[in-house]
């Protein structure tokens, strides 16, 4: 029999329903599998109503084409959960925000942080990454085995553990967490997979010794909304009002102005002091409070890609960049609604911020488009990376 493992994240999880400020049933494109759908065709036809061809093979869940929700959705709530029970959703639907991934006969089921719950109890509950065994449960259909040849369960669960672990030392800034684990994963990608488990632990102990000085670049800070403007573009998806909140708070703390038609950001010598001012706040009002916050965000990243065995990215080194954008992201998130409110955030600003990002990066179906502008800004070069974090 398959063992099953997910973190207490995924264990202590309900969907909040109704009171979601951010539900998985309006905008997205929720596919349904084909058992489900034999499923509709014997048992239940009249859902088939419910169901439509995306035009590239895919059956998904319709969408009101007025409000974008879900035909099934009301009042805040699954009508196919209500009426036909769980059994009746589609993999996709049942498995959100868990992310299920093989690691041989051993599955690990991990959480996504674009679910405000799930956002929330990433960030602010205890220990929110252990993994425990559980009874099996439903699984989707395909799961993706992700453990590398040479290495058992076990071997892959300690090495992803030295991650996990390295997110949790209280005596280092979240940022230097970051370059270790970057300089850990570059280390890590030039020699064979088999001998992850061995050289791991050594790599962490070295990480600090081996560190590339820094390389900051004046334009950084107004690069990474720009390139988030491009990808939001590229998407050719509507911007949620979240994310639109969450945007234009930075735009508004750099005093910096997007242009979504062209795809163009305006700044100036103002903008360079406003960011020169938000780091100052970092420094003196913000880094003690939030930098917990941060090794929470760092963590949830590693545990939700069982990392590094899994995530964006086609190897390590990508994988890590892609990451550490994100991470300048929310933290350049975070500066800005501190500075816009001058007080300390809510609990309820946190969540959105980091769940209004992660809803639209998370979801992105190729990373290609990212690393291209990644390595035009030349933060795929390790100390470049560094210099947009530090």
């Amino acid at each position: 029999m398959t063992t099953q493992l997910r973190t207490k994240l995924v264990s202590e999880f309900i969907c909040i329903t109704d009171k979601c400020p951010d539900t998985c049933c309006k905008h997205w494109s929720m596919q349904v599998d084909s058992v489900t759908l034999e499923k509709y065709k014997n048992s239940a036809p009249e859902l088939l109503d419910a169901v439509e061809d995306d035009g590239a093979g895919n059956f998904i869940m319709r969408k009101d084409r007025q409000t974008s929700y879900c035909v099934k959705f009301s009042d805040g709530k699954c009508g196919v959960h209500l009426k036909y029970g769980e059994d009746y959703l589609g993999d996709a639907c049942y498995s959100y925000p868990r992310i299920t991934r093989a690691t041989g006969e051993v599955n690990v089921i991990t959480a996504t942080m674009s679910c405000p719950e799930i956002a929330r109890l990433a960030l602010y509950s205890e220990n929110p990454f252990a993994i425990d065994e559980v009874v099996p449960s439903r699984v989707p259909q395909e799961i993706k085995n992700v453990l590398a040849d040479g290495l058992s369960y076990d071997d892959a669960l300690n090495i992803h553990k030295l991650f996990i672990a390295a997110t949790e030392d209280a005596a280092a800034s979240a940022e230097q967490i970051f370059a270790r684990i970057s300089s850990v994963s570059r280390s890590l990608s030039r020699i064979e997979k088999k001998g992850w488990l061995g050289a791991a632990g050594m790599y962490f102990r070295l990480a600090d010794s081996s560190l590339p000085a820094s390389e900051k670049n004046i334009n950084d800070p107004f690069n990474l909304l720009h390139s988030l403007c491009g990808l939001v573009v590229a998407s050719k998806k509507s911007i949620p009002p979240r994310l639109q909140q969450t945007i234009l708070e930075m735009e508004n703390a750099l005093c910096v102005k997007l242009d979504w038609q062209n795809v163009l950001i305006s700044a100036n010598e103002k903008s360079v002091a406003a960011y020169d001012n938000l780091q100052k706040l970092w420094r003196d009002e913000m880094h003690d409070a939030y930098t917990p916050l941060l090794k929470r965000w760092l963590g949830a990243q590693i545990s939700a890609a069982l990392y590094p065995f899994a995530g964006l990215g086609a190897n390590l080194p990508e994988r890590i960049t892609i990451i550490g954008v994100r991470f300048a992201l929310v933290k350049l998130a975070l500066m800005s609604i501190y500075s816009i409110n001058n007080s300390k955030l809510h609990q309820d600003d946190v969540v959105r911020v980091v769940q209004s990002l992660s809803r639209f990066v998370d979801h992105l179906a190729d990373p290609k488009f990212s690393l291209d502008i990644y390595t035009e800004t030349g933060w795929i070069k390790e100390n470049r990376l560094l210099g947009l974090l530090f």
